[in-house]
C-alpha cells in the first residue's frame, strides 16, 4: 500500500512542475516537506535541523532511495514525466561508463 501512495505522490509533483523532473534533491526536499507537514500539523517552522535529523534517523521521513527508484519507474511508464535533457545526459553519461569500464 505505501508504495501506491508514494508512486501518487511522486507522479503528482512531476506532473506537477518540471523542476521535480530535473532534480532529485528538489523532489526530495517537497517530499520531506510534505512529511515534516503531515508529522507537526503544519507546523513546519517549529522543526530545528536536529529535529529533522532524528526524523530521517528514526525512518519518519521518506527514504530516499524510494523516491527516486519509483521517479525512475515512473518516469521510465510515462515519458511525458521526464525532463529530456536530463535523461539525455543520464544515458550519455552511462554509455560512457560504459565504453570507459574495463570487464574482466
Amino acid at each position: 500500500m505505501l508504495g501506491k501512495k508514494l508512486e501518487h505522490r511522486v507522479k503528482s509533483l512531476l506532473a506537477e512542475d518540471k523542476k521535480y523532473q530535473r532534480s532529485d534533491l528538489v523532489l526530495m526536499s517537497r517530499i520531506w516537506f510534505d512529511d515534516i507537514n503531515r508529522i507537526h500539523y503544519n507546523n513546519i517552522d517549529d522543526v530545528s535541523a536536529v529535529r529533522f535529523l532524528m526524523l530521517l534517523r528514526d525512518g519518519a521521513l521518506t527514504k530516499s532511495e524510494s523516491v527516486t527508484r519509483c521517479r525512475r519507474k515512473l518516469q521510465q511508464k510515462y515519458p511525458e514525466l521526464r525532463d529530456e535533457k536530463v535523461y539525455q545526459g543520464r544515458k550519455d553519461k552511462e554509455k560512457e561508463m560504459r565504453e570507459s569500464s574495463q570487464y574482466y
